[in-house]
């Protein structure tokens, strides 16, 4: 039962995944971790101003070398496509949660068995 629980979870996931959707939020979270925050000395509503344009046009910069490196990713490796390995980790993920939750819920092997 658990085998069986445990392939329709990931079936199930693998299938209603979006895989756009969390690349584009995987990418935001790695620019926000990448690109530099405001630096001291900004005191001047100019150089403010000037210190997020440059922090905006970094960021872009950045943002599309991150998509043209899945582009070219996926060029070279048709076969696994950057959303397909999403899809399969979002699967094994749901199914290995489902598996542990079906066997914390019966309480575990050992005891049904004795």
């Amino acid at each position: 039962m658990e085998w069986l629980l445990g392939n329709l979870a990931f079936a199930y996931s693998f299938h209603k995944t979006q895989p756009a959707i969390i690349v584009d939020e995987l990418v935001r979270i790695w620019l926000d971790i990448v690109t530099p925050g405001r630096g001291a000395g900004e005191s001047n509503w100019f150089f403010k101003g000037i210190r997020s344009i440059e922090q905006q046009a970094e960021r872009t910069s950045r943002e599309l070398d991150i998509r043209s490196d899945l582009r070219r990713w996926d060029e070279e490796f048709p076969w696994i496509h950057h959303e397909l390995i999403i899809r399969y980790v979002v699967g094994g993920l749901a199914s290995t949660t489902v598996m542990f939750l079906y066997n914390a819920l019966r309480g575990g092997n050992k005891e049904r068995r004795r």
